[in-house]
């Protein structure tokens, strides 16, 4: 006779595959509950096959943008490989244009990857998405800023960040390679070991944001495996009646949560396909990716093959330990233990003993470990979270009396007798909310362009135009200023030239000689009346007039303003001889005045008739535009001219400095986007469990129709029973998101700008799914109230 004893491995696998039947074969229903089990794992399977892919698409992303860097300057002269690159960056309708200005210098030069050849003057190589978006009804404002130039060739996929991404080369014969203009390089990459650096801040809020999208996918998971649990019970009631023992309902039971997470393995596989064409559109730290660059690590991937179909198994068995199954029926450990709170601080604690050394610290994260500790302690406060709410809910519940409006009555009986079906569904709900508030709370404190608030534009519709790369002589600049105030949606424009000046060396050294003297520590701008009253209260002004102010960042130990008739080094000039300038005994001390030019306030600001402006060689051209409020595309015409006047001028609108402003934008609405998708996601598990509640109670129900309980009561105490975990873990979510994030303000030292909008968002979404519940519960209550429920045999 075969015994079962001596084989416990194959009694293991019977059972799992006896419970797999069950998932597939218990008709109508049965295929509903293990599809929406399928589907639940799915998702969070899915979300965790992108984080897999995460290190590979990076990895590729960092080596495309590593192998077209042009900052590697060299210093010997020009040759046949050595190639002459200008920077034209630009934008687009909010989107970035990264543009190169190249000139070869000898026969052979070195060609940028994805280009065959380099364009001549008046050409330029663009990418797939802007000669399509050129092409476009949409691109005609951009077709302007290249009237004049000719579309030769396509940029490769090896030459760009990623498929989406605006980016050309044009040619020009104009750099000279002297002076900052330009930069000579011989080739171009910096080497496959270059690190990728950035700003250490917006490391920080990547990883918390990356751990609050995750956190939430374990506890669905847990929860998905869980879907239909009542009816599944009563099936194992079933199973005792004709002989089977406890351990083996066991096992069955977690035969069919195994086949709903291999199912559930299977639709994250095809969803994880789905989503890498929409994924292909993001970037990141200005980085894009290829769909073929989303590719899941195999280690990593196999890893989630292996944990989920574990993990459901283990949670199966782990909620069966408090399930007695009889052969009359399912009994469920009583009396009720009452929940202890002190275990589940655990959690947090040790989450914020991860987070406190670096805040006390203040210093941001950087490097891998420092970066695997902030993951690791936001991971167990948000997962705390979790594990704090059945005691909340349970010690509240407890409180609420036996009086009052029946339909609150009922709901809250009902939440007294078990709190765990509905905790379980609520948590991820809490979870998803409370990162999505921690991460909300971070980027409104990071997102403010590093900028001291003095210096942002008080106007909106206020840009700046600025040669940064101090290509545009000053000469050229009153051209400048007009052709931007004669800019189609420009009301008026403010010029200045920016330049240094200090004390005159009392004689030069020889060892300096053949250097630039820098003529520190005075910062100098030359500039009409107009432009002057922007920056300070100049009161009365003509031209002639000089005035000194010490602006607001000004230390008080720093050298004292220069007095009237000092002898003032402007300008730079080899041989160590500096140009000079004398503070005519006129010069005024005035105040300061918060300005957008520079970034920064000057010392000396002087009228052109006080100080030629050809004496500044080199000078930053900061031209300070207000756009007409009616026109949309004002900035667009303002970057069309100054690309005409020189395509090295820099055009800054309010927000901009690179690519992270917008990224902190992205990863907001991302965020909000994601907690609104688990917050609709997890509300189909709160139907879920209110529809097997209320058929579990179809006797119940009918009795109460029988001796006249209006249904609408029913249908309120639904409502309330819905209701009140949610508002509980939202109250717990709301509170512990804004802790932690301003732990983490804390940690990167920014100040504190609660989004209440968004939180305003996650909250009204949750009580739209509250809502939604309810209402879609109303039909099978209505179904279930009848006298026929009870009829039995």
């Amino acid at each position: 006779m075969y015994d079962h004893r001596r084989h416990p491995a194959r009694r293991w696998c019977r059972d799992f595959a006896m419970g797999a039947r069950f998932a597939v074969s218990g008709g109508r229903e049965g295929w509903i509950r293990t599809t929406l089990t399928a589907l639940g794992v799915g998702l969070g399977v899915a979300v965790l096959l992108v984080a897999a892919a995460v290190p590979h698409a990076v990895g590729t992303a960092v080596a495309r943008d590593h192998a077209r860097d042009d900052t590697l300057a060299v210093t010997s002269p020009a040759s046949a490989r050595t190639v002459l690159v200008a920077r034209t960056d630009s934008a687009y309708h909010q989107q970035a244009v990264r543009g190169r200005l190249v000139q070869p210098e000898g026969d052979r030069p070195a060609l940028p990857p994805g280009v065959p050849h380099l364009p001549g003057p008046g050409e330029m190589v663009v990418s797939p998405a802007l000669a399509a978006l050129l092409a476009s009804p949409g691109g005609a404002v951009l077709r302007e800023r290249f009237a004049d130039v000719r579309v030769v060739g396509h940029i490769g996929d090896e030459g760009l960040a990623g498929p989406g991404e605006l980016a050309y080369y044009r040619g020009t014969d104009r750099l000279s390679g002297t002076g900052s203009e330009a930069v000579r390089i011989a080739s171009f990459g910096r080497g496959t070991d270059a690190p990728f650096t950035t700003n250490p801040q917006l490391v920080t809020a990547l990883l918390v944001g990356s751990v609050a999208l995750l956190a939430p996918v374990a506890v669905f998971i847990a929860a998905a495996v869980r879907f239909g649990g009542e009816r599944r019970d009563r099936r194992l009631a079933a199973l005792r009646l004709v002989g089977t023992d406890r351990a083996t309902t066991r096992r069955i039971a977690a035969g069919e949560a195994l086949a709903g997470s291999l199912l559930g393995l299977l639709a994250g596989a095809v969803l994880f396909l789905a989503a890498r064409y929409p994924l292909a559109r993001i970037r990141v730290l200005g980085l894009g990716v290829f769909p073929r660059d989303v590719a899941p690590d195999p280690w990593l991937t196999a890893l989630v093959a292996l944990a989920v179909p574990v993990a459901s198994v283990g949670v199966a068995l782990f909620t069966m330990r408090r399930v007695t199954v009889e052969p009359l029926g399912v009994t469920r450990s009583a009396p009720v233990v009452r929940r202890r709170l002190w275990w589940r601080l655990l959690m947090p604690a040790a989450g914020a003993a991860l987070l406190w050394p670096a805040t006390v610290r203040g210093t941001p994260t950087v490097g891998v470990w420092a970066g695997i500790q902030v993951a690791a302690g936001t991971s167990l406060l948000l997962l705390g979270v979790a594990a704090v709410l059945p005691w909340l809910l349970d010690a509240t519940v407890s409180r609420f009396g036996g009086g009052g409006v029946p339909s609150w009555q009922l709901a809250t009986r009902r939440l007294q007798l078990s709190t765990t079906a509905a905790a379980r569904s609520v948590s991820g709900i809490t979870v998803a909310v409370a990162g999505a508030v921690a991460v909300q709370l971070l980027l409104a404190g990071i997102g403010t362009n590093g900028l001291p608030e003095p210096y942002h534009p008080s106007d909106r519709n206020q840009v700046q135009v600025a040669s940064w790369q101090r290509a545009l002589p000053a000469s050229r600049a009153p051209e400048t200023y007009q052709r931007l105030r004669e800019t189609t949606g420009v009301r008026e424009a403010y010029g200045a030239l920016i330049g240094s000046a200090g004390p005159v060396p009392a004689r030069p050294d020889p060892a300096e000689a053949g250097q630039a003297y820098d003529p520190e520590p005075y910062r100098l701008a030359v500039a009409d009346c107009d432009a002057l009253r922007r920056m300070a209260g100049i009161g009365r002004c003509a031209d002639g007039d000089v005035f000194l102010t010490r602006v607001g960042d000004m230390p008080e130990d720093a050298a004292p303003l220069p007095a009237p008739g000092a002898r003032l080094a402007v300008a730079p000039a080899s041989g160590g001889h500096p140009a000079t300038w004398t503070v005519p005994d006129t010069a005024r001390t005035v105040a300061a005045r918060d300005s957008f030019f520079s970034l920064h306030g000057a010392n000396v600001l002087a009228t052109p008739g006080a100080l030629d402006p050809a004496l500044l060689r080199d000078p930053l051209t900061e031209v300070e535009v207000h756009l007409a409020p009616d026109r949309p595309d004002a900035i667009e015409y303002v970057r069309n001219t100054a690309a005409r006047i020189d395509p090295r001028l820099h055009v800054m609108a309010t927000g901009d400095a690179g690519d992270e402003p917008g990224l902190y934008d992205m990863v907001r609405s991302a965020l909000q986007t994601g907690a609104v998708a688990v917050l609709c996601l997890i509300g189909g598990g709160l139907l879920i469990s209110a529809l097997e509640q209320l058929r579990d109670r179809r006797r119940l129900l009918s009795v109460l129709d029988a001796h006249g309980t209006p249904r609408g009561t029913l249908g309120r105490s639904v409502l309330w029973q819905t209701a009140v975990p949610v508002v509980l873990g939202l109250a717990l979510a709301v509170g512990c998101g804004l802790g932690l994030g301003l732990l983490l303000l804390h940690l990167v030292d920014r100040p504190v700008l609660p989004d209440w909008t968004g939180i305003a968002v996650l909250t009204g979404t949750a009580g739209a799914v509250i809502l939604a519940v309810t209402a879609l519960s109303l039909p099978l209550l209505w179904r279930l109230m009848r006298p026929e429920g009870l009829r039995t045999e």
